[in-house]
């Protein structure tokens, strides 16, 4: 009887696995997308979206900038900008509060003042409805989401026809929801879903428009697998913002010097403090460290074949620790890249391929091996190793980094 019980448990537990995983795939597939690919997404959208009948929702760990990005086109395109937090609304929020009319002895619904208005605000080409953490919306609220984006209504009030409506949720550790956890295949299939994966290069764009602290600008730069952490959320864009606001405006050190003045004058200050809980501690602790006493090398220095450094590092004058900090974060840049082209690198990939390859080529045997393999291993990239060393223009230098690795493969 006992083993009857058991099997039985084992059986369930089975089953109800093998359900999950196959509810799971039933979901809609976001496509992962870079800012700039937002951004010319969402614009084109907005200018068609009257005679679209889906709407976007956008996917992203918290602190990538989406909604930032929404709130940024929307000024672009001078429409109407609302912002509603889904995860603070009910369904009868949405619908309006019911009132009597005495006169016709119906129920009415007043139109909430949160929604858009019927009528587009005087000076303005359209209007934008962000419904942000949709992803822990009342599955009531779920519900009325189908309406306003099939029949462009909210409860019994109509929407203007020029009023285009995005939605955005968190991913996180235990947070890795979509619109469609509610099994509503309905309305998954009138989303368009897309994964903001924000690259360094797109940020750094924004943050010298923006006036981001010079620091950060130039930290980031150097290091650019600092700019988020997908797997622990910090650090993330927005604590980096956050830590230029607090360096600008709270402690008023606007420039590098007045930084690094302040730190080393005054040993562990409040200010480290507040740089750690914005974007953690691992990431706040090298980004002081950079500017009290830097690294030797960076992961640009690596990715761009920085010849001094490669002398340097050929004549051992650059410390282990500092070389294998930076060629991580390497790894990490080259294993999204490969992620993003599936593989398939492109022309101006494999030229950084081959530069850290060939940093990795002339460092101290133990390390060459390791880390070659743990390329290999991280970004799946084997097959193009020739192009990438082709792609040196140095026939030399390709040649005598061949036959290093051939030496490890044999």
């Amino acid at each position: 009887m006992c083993a009857v019980k058991i099997f039985t448990r084992v059986l369930t537990v089975t089953l109800l696995n093998q359900f999950l995983s196959w509810s799971k795939n039933l979901k809609k597939q976001a496509s992962e997308v870079t800012i700039h690919e937002l951004r010319e997404i969402i614009e084109k959208y907005i200018t068609g979206s009257e005679n679209l009948n889906y709407a976007i929702k956008i996917l992203g760990h918290p602190g990538v900038g989406k909604s930032a990005i929404v709130k940024e086109i929307a000024d672009k395109m001078n429409y109407y900008f609302i912002d509603t937090r889904l995860a603070f609304k009910e369904n009868v929020d949405l619908g309006g509060y019911p009132v009597p009319d005495h006169e016709t002895r119906q129920m009415i619904y007043f139109r909430p003042k949160f929604i858009p208005p019927l009528n587009i605000p005087e000076g303005y080409n359209g209007i934008l409805w962000f419904l942000d953490e949709s992803n822990r919306a009342h599955p009531t609220v779920i519900q009325t989401l189908f309406q306003i984006i099939t029949e462009n209504k909210c409860g019994e009030h109509p929407l203007n026809k020029k009023t285009s409506i995005i939605l955005a949720g968190n991913l996180g550790d235990e947070d890795d929801t979509t619109i469609t956890q509610f099994d509503d295949s309905a309305l998954d299939g009138r989303l368009a879903i897309f994964h903001l994966k924000p690259t360094a290069k797109d940020w750094l764009v924004w943050g010298y428009s923006e006036g981001i602290h010079p620091y950060i600008l130039k930290y980031i730069s150097s290091f650019p697998e600092k700019l988020w952490d997908e797997e622990k959320i910090n650090p993330n864009p927005r604590g980096w913002h956050q830590v230029s606001n607090a360096l600008k405006y709270s402690y008023n050190l606007i420039d590098e010097q007045s930084l690094k003045e302040h730190l080393a004058d005054r040993g562990e200050t409040t200010l480290e403090k507040m740089i750690y809980t914005l974007v953690g501690n691992i990431a706040g602790s090298d980004f002081i460290m950079q500017l009290t006493s830097p690294r030797q090398i960076s992961s640009e220095d690596i990715l761009s074949g920085n010849q001094e450094k490669l002398n340097k590092l050929k004549s051992r004058d650059i410390p282990s620790e500092d070389f294998l900090w930076a060629l991580n974060g390497t790894i990490e840049i080259m294993e999204d890249k490969a992620i993003a082209s599936r593989g398939s690198l492109k022309e101006d990939d494999l030229v950084l391929l081959g530069n850290v390859l060939t940093f990795i080529g002339y460092s101290r045997g133990d390390i060459r091996m390791s880390y070659f393999f743990l390329l290999l291993k991280q970004c799946g990239i084997f097959t193009l190793i020739p192009a990438a060393l082709k792609s040196l223009n140095n026939s030399e230098l390709t040649e005598a980094l061949r036959q290093r690795f051939e030496n490890l493969l044999n």
